[in-house]
């Protein structure tokens, strides 16, 4: 199937906050109101898109402020990422797919010296798809939320992402 990255509408969000992952990446569901979920994630600001391979929604994305984990080092030019895929797609091998889609856009639309995403340590599978795509982990921290079973979360980084064939 083709794969494509596009604006988020309202229908895309209705169906991926409906999303419900099996336990431990059920920290991933999206826990707000439906109607507070389609406020949020339509906020131009949360810059969300949405990933449809064919005709099918398998994912979505967020740049910027929604990708960041409170306590963990922002600082610098970095550009966040953030990354649900559809649960039945999860661990399927496709993750290289969503993750180089996801990379080429936000070079070329935000053309930033850094990508960042921030992955809890007990996600071994992001933190494998991410690593394959030539993310470096350039920190570590620990914040009282716990995700997948760790309050310890990883940042990773590319390094001039702008200069990656678009």
């Amino acid at each position: 199937m083709t794969l494509n990255l596009r604006l988020t509408t309202d229908s895309d969000v209705r169906e991926f906050s409906a999303w419900r992952y099996d336990p431990p990446y059920d920290v991933y569901n999206i826990a707000m109101s439906l109607d507070d979920a389609v406020s949020y994630f339509l906020d131009p600001t949360i810059h969300c898109h949405t990933l449809v391979d064919g005709r099918e929604v398998v994912g979505y994305c967020t740049f910027g402020e929604d990708a960041r984990v409170p306590g963990g080092d922002y600082d610098g030019d970095g550009l966040d990422i953030g990354l649900g895929v559809k649960p039945i797609r999860t661990g399927s091998g496709e993750g290289h797919r969503y993750v180089s889609m996801v990379v080429e856009h936000a070079a070329a639309t935000f053309r930033p010296l850094q990508l960042r995403v921030t992955i809890a340590v007990g996600n071994t599978r992001a933190l494998r798809v991410w690593s394959h795509a030539g993310f470096a982990e350039i920190s570590r921290f620990v914040t009282p939320r716990v995700l997948m079973g760790s309050s310890e979360f990883a940042i990773l980084a590319l390094e001039s992402p702008a200069t990656l064939d678009t």
